[in-house]
């Protein structure tokens, strides 16, 4: 049995992530942007966020929006602050880029879902639509398929944003989908709280954030 296949059979209790997300890994999935077919609504702001389901260009996605009291542009330098996503993300262990063209990144991300799992490695095509919308899609890597995005609308004049956390995940025949469902529930909220706290909080991260090419 060779590594990919050993960490997949020990994924029971599995995590999905962004990206930054992943990671942090909320995509209008590459080139999206149409209306998503959602069971379930957006949350009262002042409720935790809840992860609902969407079929968006006919895969299904775990969703979780929360409106967070700072301007899309302050919570796209959290995002978009790759070296520094483990120190707002508890799930992201890591996250390096591996290839920078300016709007389009290669990111390998280094996860350790909630729960004894084990860490996982990928990496992703990432797609830059600053302020507002960051998708990603697995090139390399743990599981068979990851997509995701993070759309970021403004509100209250821009004084406050609707942040959506979006993700597709694949883990192949190995993980079944209900595992997949089931570690969404649990992590995505913890992801969305974790950068609702970050940006509201207006903490600085140490080191400088990559411009937006």
């Amino acid at each position: 049995m060779n590594r990919s296949s050993r960490s997949s059979s020990k994924f029971s209790s599995f995590f999905v992530s962004a990206g930054i997300s992943a990671l942090l890994s909320c995509s209008f999935a590459w080139g999206l942007g149409s209306p998503v077919e959602a069971r379930g609504g957006m949350q009262n702001p002042t409720s935790p966020p809840q992860v609902s389901r969407a079929v968006i260009n006919g895969q299904e996605y775990s969703v979780c929006t929360m409106v967070v009291h700072s301007s899309p542009d302050k919570i796209w330098n959290i995002i978009a602050d790759y070296d520094n996503l483990h120190k707002v993300f508890k799930q992201m262990k890591k996250a390096t880029v591996l290839e920078n063209k300016g709007k389009v990144k290669m990111v390998q991300h280094v996860v350790a879902p909630s729960g004894p799992v084990g860490t996982y490695t990928y990496v992703v095509k990432v797609t830059e639509s600053a302020p507002h919308r960051m998708e990603w899609k697995r090139v390399s890597g743990a599981f068979k398929d990851v997509q995701g995005f993070w759309k970021l609308e403004p509100l209250d004049g821009g004084r406050t944003t609707r942040v959506t956390y979006a993700s597709h995940v694949d883990g192949g025949f190995l993980i079944p989908s209900a595992l997949v469902k089931r570690q969404c529930r649990i992590d995505m909220p913890i992801v969305v709280s974790n950068l609702a706290n970050r940006a509201e909080n207006q903490i600085q991260i140490a080191g400088k954030p990559q411009s937006n090419m």
